[in-house]
């Protein structure tokens, strides 16, 4: 990933295309392959020679390229956005905040569901619009790391909008036990030391 991450921030889920899409360039370079074989084999088709030889030069540069295509076209989750980033000679990146987000779905074709990839749609109120992934992997797990993490950080806010207003909502506030002096909750009523029984809880 070639984002650079905000503080704080980390990666939940991380995913590319599948292999799949690497089929057709891969078929095309068994074909042209087949053509050289067949102008070897028979001579009234050695004209075909230079054809086969170009065509398989040529296929196995659109598979490379293909294949290094899908290894910077990913997409990933963090705790605050979906970030979309693709470009081989280029950089592009698309982000979609996480409270932006309205709805996210996705599908699976018969193949599928038995190779797993699919298309995952990705509903935004951003001015970018919607987005859509196809053949993805993992679309399911990809579709429901978006729905925790939107939810997670929906929280979180709400979690940070109560503490501004009323501080004393933090339980992972600390103090001194009277006894022995080691760092304990707030709102403690037992030392988890020493034992001792704290009858002051700070309000």
């Amino acid at each position: 990933m070639r984002t650079q991450l905000g503080k704080d921030e980390k990666v939940i889920l991380l995913v590319k295309k599948h292999w799949i899409t690497l089929t057709k360039p891969f078929f095309l370079i068994f074909i042209f392959i087949g053509v050289i074989i067949a102008a070897f084999k028979y001579p009234a088709l050695a004209s075909f020679k230079d054809i086969g030889l170009a065509g398989t030069l040529i296929a196995i540069g659109y598979f490379f390229y293909k294949y290094f295509e899908r290894e910077v076209d990913i997409w990933a989750v963090t705790n605050t956005r979906v970030v979309d980033e693709w470009g081989i000679f280029t950089r592009s990146t698309k982000d979609s905040p996480l409270d932006r987000i309205n709805n996210v779905s996705y599908k699976q074709p018969f193949a599928g569901l038995l190779l797993g990839y699919g298309n995952v749609e990705i509903q935004t109120a951003a001015k970018d619009g919607d987005t859509t992934i196809t053949f993805v992997t993992q679309p399911k797990e990809l579709k429901d790391a978006i729905v925790k993490a939107q939810k997670e950080f929906v929280e979180g806010n709400r979690k940070r909008d109560l503490l501004q207003a009323d501080p004393s909502l933090d339980d992972t506030i600390m103090r001194d036990c009277p006894l022995c002096a080691e760092r304990i909750k707030r709102k403690a009523r037992i030392c988890r030391f020493c034992g001792n029984t704290i009858e002051e809880v700070p309000q």
